[in-house]
């Protein structure tokens, strides 16, 4: 039973100072004290027994009670002989060691002591023997188990009535778990110590000198085993830093008031580190100082972070400040000093309230007072009257007071406004019902459309609300691929070009339409796609009274070109026969006769042009009625290219033409010859018009897996991406890239042309081109196997 005392009495002689045969009471007492037990043996002399003899049976009564309290009250006990030697096995002893009589008598008990503890033992022993004075060590005794547990073990001499020694006994206690918990305890404390990385000092103003544990002296750089006095101390501070510390300790000796302070302590290795510290005076009974204790701990790392923190709060754009408690200044960066218009040294440490009296009375006010009261984030966002500019402000709660992010969102709120305005704008344009405008989702389906488009399709506002109006369903088959390219080209460039189509109505009719579309975005929300439709009915029906009047007036004009061919024909044919009978004309005539052939050759030449023009508008005339024929039949593309190209030798003798055809091959293919030369024979006579007649042109066929490829490549001017946008479509004519040779420009027909006969032919048409290099017009035809 812990903290208890049990005192046990017996009878044991002592020996009188006269040499006195007396009879005392010895007093055994155990204490526990956390959880262990103390041996002592008090002796003091009885009053009533101070003259009166013991007999032998008393005395041997008394003995036998000793020793039994003795047994019961340590863990280990034995009695040796004045020379050392065990002469008897106690229970005790052989319970703890497990020595028998035969291990243990003698000297045989010095086996059980730790060998390194042996000598400390034999001195014990050795000193009771001598100077007849009790004892006491810790050593370590091997137990039964064969673990060595350390004991505190005590030597009591005991000594016959004449005085002379007759035996020492020892007694011991197993303090092993105590002393395993002390250590235990130490160790935590200096392991906890230690890992919360604080050092404690004590400053001893008398002597000067300042005690540190380990920790505090690793915080200064220090070795383990330095001493440190107060201008040590100061010397090792950050020159900034000194005077700093010194009136802050002086002012708490003074004001007997608590020390805290940071600080930048240099080590003598010369790295800088940044101390926190805390303190407090001890004083004597007169009130004068005699020490200062306190604490240390490494605030580095933290101080480290702040000034990343700042640096990064004064990279940031936002105005960004703190306030303390008491409604002053701690911080601002450079965003905040931009926008209060003053240096950073002219507002840290002004009260808030003088520097923006504006805001009193505001919700600005109401908001900063209740998150300083309350210690909650707030948020608030409006034109502020001190700095006139619309903000997003957060405010958020500190240790020390808060904190204020401005986000100046002026532009922002400009920019809503202005697209208030144009959504007003665009709205009266919707409502205007001049084009059909929609608004769907990406997936196609029109959620909104003015009543000109409703119109247009034959739908109603129920049909769109049930979500029966979906782009692919009023597009027909032919336009779906088209549509889809268009699709890719939203999701890429944000907006499709202006491109032709038809929509099929509710009750099944076509209607051609120009459609253009553009992204909408909406913040967080998936984008929308605005939609613009415009009916081309009237259009395509100018369009086709246009195309029914060339047809008619190209029809009408080719029958007198062809007998104004016919008869320059028969001229030139007149005139070249004549031209046999020079040697009986006058040179005059001779020479009026070459110059009128000269001049039929041209004429004839220039019917050929219009006659081209005129079958291009005949073309062009077929294509938009549907009424364009070809003739396909299996053929080799090799010699109708080679032949279309010396055909327009003849046209043009001044120009060179290169061939890259294969040889000894047959590329077969499905074809309209007439119609291919005629492309051939385009491409041909683009590049002569648009290079100059000192270069060649190139004309090339290869084979790219089942396709057969044409090209026709010059050395003109080239063509820029934005010349090329639009080439193939009719009536277009490139601005900007001269004639250089050869007629002059066309009606803008031609290519469209091509592009739609190969396309007949299920080819495809392109160009390739680079300003200042030439270009290269290519067509493809599928093979056939």
């Amino acid at each position: 039973m812990d903290k208890s005392v049990i005192s046990r009495t017996t009878w044991c002689q002592n020996s009188h100072p006269k040499g006195e045969s007396t009879t005392g009471i010895s007093s055994v007492v155990l204490v526990s004290v956390r959880k262990e037990r103390h041996l002592m043996s008090l002796s003091k002399q009885h009053p009533s027994q101070e003259k009166r003899s013991q007999s032998p049976q008393g005395r041997e009564a008394a003995d036998d009670r000793f020793l039994a309290v003795m047994q019961e009250s340590t863990d280990i006990f034995c009695i040796l002989t004045p020379t050392g030697e065990m002469q008897e096995i106690s229970p005790s002893w052989h319970a703890f060691t497990g020595q028998t009589e035969h291990d243990g008598l003698g000297r045989g008990w010095r086996d059980t002591v730790y060998p390194a503890d042996l000598p400390q033992m034999e001195e014990m022993v050795m000193q009771s023997i001598t100077t007849g004075r009790a004892r006491e060590i810790e050593c370590h005794i091997r137990r039964y188990d064969g673990t060595y547990r350390l004991i505190r073990a005590r030597t009591i001499p005991v000594r016959t009535i004449g005085g002379a020694l007759r035996e020492v006994v020892v007694c011991g206690t197993d303090i092993t778990k105590q002393e395993l918990a002390e250590q235990m305890s130490e160790a935590e404390v200096k392991l906890a110590v230690e890992a919360s990385g604080v050092g404690a000092w004590d400053w001893d103003l008398v002597t000067n000198q300042i005690q540190m544990t380990d920790q505090g002296k690793v915080l200064f750089g220090l070795s383990l085993d330095d001493l440190i006095t107060y201008e040590r101390f100061l010397a090792f501070l950050h020159p900034d830093d000194r005077e700093r510390v010194e009136d802050l300790i002086a002012r708490a000796l003074i004001e007997q008031a608590d020390y805290c302070t940071e600080y930048r302590m240099i080590w003598p290795d010369g790295s800088m580190h940044w101390l926190a510290a805390r303190g407090r005076g001890r004083f004597d009974i007169q009130g004068q100082p005699t020490h200062m204790i306190g604490t240390v701990r490494d605030i580095t790392d933290q101080k480290q972070a702040e000034e990343r923190a700042t640096t990064v709060l004064e990279s940031i754009t936002d105005a960004f400040s703190y306030v303390d408690t008491q409604w002053r200044y701690t911080y601002v960066n450079r965003g905040l000093e931009k926008m209060i218009g003053k240096k950073r040294e002219e507002v840290v440490g002004r009260y808030f309230w003088d520097l923006l009296p504006e805001l009193l009375g505001t919700p600005f006010e109401h908001v900063y007072r209740e998150a300083m009261a309350t210690r909650q984030t707030r948020h608030i966002e409006g034109f502020h009257p001190s700095f006139q500019r619309w903000l997003d402000i957060h405010i958020y709660p500190t240790p020390n007071g808060i904190s204020f992010d401005l986000h100046d969102i002026t532009e922002r709120k400009q920019a809503e406004e202005a697209l208030q305005q144009s959504e007003e704008r665009f709205r009266g344009l919707v409502e205007s019902n001049l084009i059909g405008i929609t608004v769907s989702d990406l997936s196609g389906t029109i959620q909104e459309a003015n009543e000109a488009f409703l119109k247009l399709v034959g739908y109603t506002q129920e049909d769109m609300a049930a979500g029966q109006m979906q782009w692919k369903t009023i597009t027909p088959p032919e336009y779906q691929e088209r549509s889809a390219q268009a699709a890719e080209e939203l999701l890429t460039t944000g907006t499709i070009q202006p491109f032709e189509k038809e929509f099929m109505t509710k009750n099944g009719k076509r209607v051609p339409v120009l459609v253009g579309r553009a992204l909408f975005h909406r913040g967080g929300a998936p984008p929308l796609v605005i939609g613009f439709v415009l009916d081309q009915t009237a259009h395509k029906e100018i369009e086709r009274q246009k195309d029914l009047m060339l047809s008619m007036t190209s029809h009408e004009l080719k029958t007198p070109l062809a007998a104004l061919k016919g008869t320059f024909q028969l001229l030139q044919r007149r005139a070249k026969r004549l031209g046999t009978k020079a040697d009986r004309m006058s040179p005059e005539v001779s020479a009026f006769l070459n110059d009128l052939s000269e001049r039929l050759a041209a004429s004839a030449r220039q019917v050929d042009v219009q006659t081209h023009l005129i079958n291009d508008l005949l073309d062009v005339s077929r294509i938009t009625a549907q009424t364009l024929k070809l003739e396909l039949e299996p053929c080799d593309l090799v010699p109708i290219v080679r032949e279309t190209v010396e055909n327009l030798r003849v046209t043009a003798p001044e120009r060179s033409f290169l061939f890259e055809l294969p040889e000894h091959i047959i590329v077969k293919v499905l074809a309209d010859r007439n119609r291919i030369s005629q492309v051939v024979t385009n491409y041909v006579t683009n590049a002569i018009r648009y290079s100059s007649s000192e270069q060649p042109v190139t004309i090339g066929l290869t084979l790219q897996e089942n396709t057969a490829r044409v090209w026709v490549q010059d050395k003109g001017p080239g063509l820029t991406e934005e010349a090329q946008k639009g080439l193939w479509q009719r009536y277009h004519q490139v601005k900007g890239v001269p004639v250089q040779s050869g007629s002059g420009k066309g009606l803008g027909l031609g290519l469209y042309i091509c592009q739609t006969l190969i396309a007949q032919h299920k080819g495809e048409v392109g160009v390739e081109s680079t300003p200042g290099e030439g270009s290269t017009f290519w067509f493809t035809l599928p093979l056939v196997t």
